[in-house]
C-alpha cells in the first residue's frame, strides 16, 4: 500500500486493486486541486465546495458521499457520521462529516477528514478494531487544534499517525503549521515523500509520526 498527501486533508492511497482519492479540494483553497485516475472517490461533506472538487479526477470512479458500509476492488470502507455543530438558524440540521474507516491487505486506516469535534462514543470506538494508520487534522481554525488532536491519538493508540490539514505552501486558508502537532506528541516524526507500508512493518506498541510531503 502507498499513501500520497495531496495537502489540505486529500490523500491517494494506492492498494494493490484500486487507486482511493480522499477529499478533492477546490481551487479557491490555494492550491491545485487533485487530479488522476481512481477506482474510488470519497467525500467527508459533499456539499462543501472545499472537499468535493471531483472534475480532475479522471476514469469512472465509485463516489462514495454517504455513511454506511462499502466493499469495493478489494477495499472494505465504513462511512461514519460524526456531528460537528447544530445548523446555523433554528431549524436548519445539524451538520455532520463523515470519517472512514478503511480496510484493505489487512491493514486498517481510520480517516478523520477534517473534523473539528471528535464526537464519536468509547463503545464505537471499541467497535472499530484495532487501528494501524490514524490520519487526523491538526491545523485548527475550523478544525482540530494540536492539542486536541494528540488527545485523539492517545485515545486511539494508532501505530502510524499522519497529519493533515495544517498550513502548507500555497494554502490560503488560515491552519496552524504540523510543527504545533509533533510539539504536541513529543517532537519525533519522519518527513517523507510517500508511504509505503505492509501490514508486516508496522511496529506493534509504538506510536510512529509520519508527515508526507504534499504532491505537486
Amino acid at each position: 500500500m502507498q499513501i500520497h498527501y495531496f495537502g489540505f486533508s486529500s490523500f491517494k492511497i494506492i492498494t494493490k486493486e484500486a487507486t482511493i482519492i480522499t477529499d478533492p479540494f477546490d481551487k479557491e483553497s490555494g492550491l491545485t486541486p487533485p487530479r488522476g485516475n481512481a477506482e474510488i472517490v470519497m467525500l467527508s461533506e459533499k456539499q462543501n465546495k472545499l472537499y468535493n472538487a471531483t472534475s480532475g479526477i479522471s476514469g469512472e470512479p465509485f463516489i462514495l458521499d454517504d455513511p454506511g458500509e462499502y466493499d469495493l476492488k478489494g477495499v472494505t470502507v465504513t462511512g461514519i457520521p460524526l456531528k460537528q455543530d447544530d445548523g446555523a438558524k433554528a431549524g436548519d440540521l445539524p451538520r455532520h462529516v463523515t470519517t472512514h474507516l478503511i480496510e484493505s491487505e489487512d491493514i486498517t486506516i481510520l480517516n478523520l477528514t477534517h473534523i473539528r469535534e471528535f464526537s464519536m462514543k468509547q463503545d464505537d470506538l471499541e467497535g472499530l478494531g484495532e487501528i494501524d494508520i490514524l490520519i487526523l487534522p491538526v491545523g485548527g481554525n475550523s478544525v482540530m487544534t494540536a492539542k486536541d488532536a494528540a488527545k485523539v491519538v492517545n485515545e486511539i493508540e494508532p501505530k502510524i499517525v499522519i497529519p493533515s490539514h495544517y498550513e502548507t505552501a500555497g494554502l490560503k486558508l488560515p491552519y496552524e503549521k504540523v510543527d504545533s502537532f509533533i510539539k504536541e506528541m513529543g517532537g519525533k516524526l519522519e518527513t517523507m515523500e510517500k508511504l509505503i507500508i505492509k501490514k508486516r512493518d508496522l511496529v506493534p506498541d509504538a506510536i510512529q509520526i509520519i508527515v508526507l510531503e504534499p504532491l505537486r
